[in-house]
C-alpha cells in the first residue's frame, strides 16, 4: 500500500478492531496507541479541548474542527484503500496550517482514539458541544451519551431473544449526527455478550458532511461495521458513501448478500 505523507498516518497505522485480528478478549474496542498511558487514566476530552484551543488560533474554531474531521476521515479511509485524490485533498487542507498545528491535529485524533479505548462514548459530539460549536454551527446539538444509552437499551430490549432466529441485525439511522445512537447500540450489544462487530451492520445518514465525518470516525474506531452516507434521507439522496473498516474486515458485503439471497429463495 502506498505510504501516506501526512502525520495522521502513524496514529491509525496499527488499526486492528478487536474480533478481527486482535487476540485481546473483551468488547469490540480498537487497539490503537495501547502503549501510552496504560496505567494512568487521562480525561482525553479535556485534553482534546485544551490542545484544540491551542491549535491554529489564526483560524476560526469552526474551520479548524472541520479540517480536523476531514483529515481524520482521509487518514482512516486511506488506511485500507489508498486514494491519491484523497491524499491531494489532505495536502490542500494542511497547506493552510503551520507544521506544528498539523501535528497537533494528529495528536487530537490520538486523544479521540484513546478516549474511545477507555469506553464507548460520543467523544466528538461531546467535545463539539463543550467547545460551544453547536450553538453557532447550524444550531446543531448532539444527544447526551446517557440518553443515547437509555434509548438503545429500550429499543433493543431482550438482546438474547433478538438473535434467536437471525445471525445479525441491520440498523438505519436517517439523521445520525455524530453517531451516538448507533454507538450506544453497539455498546449495549457488547455488554450483553454479543460482539457488535459480528452481530450488527448499520447504515447512517446525515445531510451535513461534518456530522457524517464525525460519525464515520467514531464508528470506524469502535469497530462498527456499516456505511455512513452524506445525503438527504427524505429524498433518498446519497451524495457520498463511506464504508467503515469494520465493513471490509468483517466481510459484510458477502454476509449481507447471502442473507438477501436466502430471503429471496
Amino acid at each position: 500500500m502506498p505510504h501516506s505523507r501526512h502525520p495522521f498516518f502513524p496514529v491509525i497505522y496499527h488499526f486492528s478492531p478487536k474480533g478481527n485480528s486482535c487476540s485481546s478478549p473483551g468488547p469490540c474496542v480498537p487497539c490503537f496507541f495501547m502503549e501510552k498511558h496504560m496505567t494512568t487514566f487521562i480525561d482525553h476530552q479535556k485534553a482534546f479541548i485544551l490542545l484544540f484551543n491551542q491549535t491554529a488560533r489564526y483560524h476560526k474554531r469552526h474551520k479548524v474542527f472541520e479540517d480536523f474531521v476531514s483529515c481524520s476521515v482521509i487518514a482512516l479511509e486511506n488506511r485500507l484503500q489508498f486514494s491519491e485524490a484523497r491524499e491531494q485533498k489532505y495536502l490542500r487542507i494542511v497547506s493552510g496550517y503551520e507544521k506544528q498545528d498539523v501535528i497537533n491535529m494528529a495528536h487530537l485524533l490520538a486523544h479521540v482514539i484513546e478516549g474511545l479505548e477507555q469506553g464507548f462514548c460520543d467523544f466528538l459530539g461531546s467535545v463539539f458541544m463543550q467547545l460551544e460549536l453547536g450553538d453557532k454551527y447550524r444550531s446543531q446539538f448532539f444527544t447526551p451519551w446517557g440518553v443515547a444509552c437509555m434509548m438503545a437499551q429500550m429499543q433493543l430490549g431482550n438482546v438474547k431473544a433478538l438473535f434467536e432466529n437471525k445471525p445479525f441485525i441491520t440498523l438505519s439511522e436517517p439523521a445520525c449526527g455524530a453517531g451516538s445512537m448507533i454507538l450506544a447500540m453497539a455498546d449495549t450489544l457488547n455488554r450483553s455478550g454479543y460482539p457488535a462487530y459480528r452481530r450488527m451492520w448499520v447504515s447512517e445518514t446525515d445531510i451535513d458532511p461534518l456530522a457524517a465525518g464525525m460519525a464515520y470516525i467514531q464508528l470506524s474506531l469502535c469497530g462498527v461495521a456499516g456505511e455512513v452516507v452524506i445525503g438527504n434521507s427524505l429524498c433518498n439522496e446519497r451524495r457520498r458513501i463511506l464504508l467503515t473498516p469494520g465493513h471490509y474486515l468483517g466481510n459484510w458485503s458477502y454476509r449481507l448478500r447471502h442473507v438477501q439471497e436466502q430471503a429471496a429463495a
